[in-house]
């Protein structure tokens, strides 16, 4: 039952039919209700909904160190995690991004690099990452940033590098989170980012079985 404080033609406090009366900063509002409130679950869009779990449960690792940095500054009316989320959430139908080598961390003018190398002993949280230092193209430079992950998909854990090393010094060093075993699958992205922040690379991949 909605009530008139301020007689007839005052505020409308709480429901008559589909329209609410409340009040916002002092002024009386009238908002509209829907008339019913569905939850479709056809198959597409549950298979949706699931993308949509698994890219933000693999993002959240990743969000401070890597996805922010490398993209904040270039989204257009967006964030930069709405960014990668948007280029990436068909890639999630599992828990692990299929085909890992499409994930893009970053998305930029400078050309990806792709490393060369993985190194990581058996119980160890320690991943070297190589990569060569020749610059791909005009807008790369020796000073470029680092910016490298680590997803260890055996056992669902990460390990990230954020602007730490830099393209001349041709390795990054990530820890992982729990160390990794013989037989575990890497998957490992690499991305550059100018000291200055405004040019990023595109993003380069490579797979890594630990023996």
């Amino acid at each position: 039952m909605a009530r008139l404080p301020q007689g007839i033609l005052g505020g409308v406090l709480g429901k008559v039919g589909n329209v609410v009366g409340s009040s916002w900063k002092g002024i009386p509002i009238l908002k509209s209700r829907p008339l019913s409130v569905a939850n479709p679950r056809t198959t597409k869009q549950i298979t949706q909904r699931n993308k949509m779990t698994n890219i933000v449960a693999f993002a959240q690792p990743i969000l401070s160190g890597i996805i922010k940095p490398l993209n904040d500054r270039f989204a257009q009316q967006a964030s930069g995690y709405n960014d990668f989320v948007s280029r990436n959430i068909h890639l999630f139908a599992v828990a692990t991004p299929s085909p890992a080598g499409d994930l893009k961390i970053s998305v930029g003018k400078m050309s990806a690099v792709n490393p060369t190398n993985v190194q990581v002993n058996d119980g160890s949280v320690d991943v070297s990452i190589d990569f060569s230092k020749t610059l791909p193209d005009a807008f790369a430079s020796a000073t470029d940033l680092a910016y490298a992950v680590v997803y260890n998909t055996t056992q669902k854990t990460f390990g990230v590098s954020s602007g730490i090393s830099t393209r001349d010094d041709e390795i990054v060093d990530v820890v992982l989170s729990a160390p990794a075993a013989t037989n575990d699958d890497l998957y490992v992205w690499l991305a550059f980012r100018r000291v200055d922040g405004t040019v990023v690379s595109n993003t380069g991949y490579f797979s890594y079985v630990v023996s």
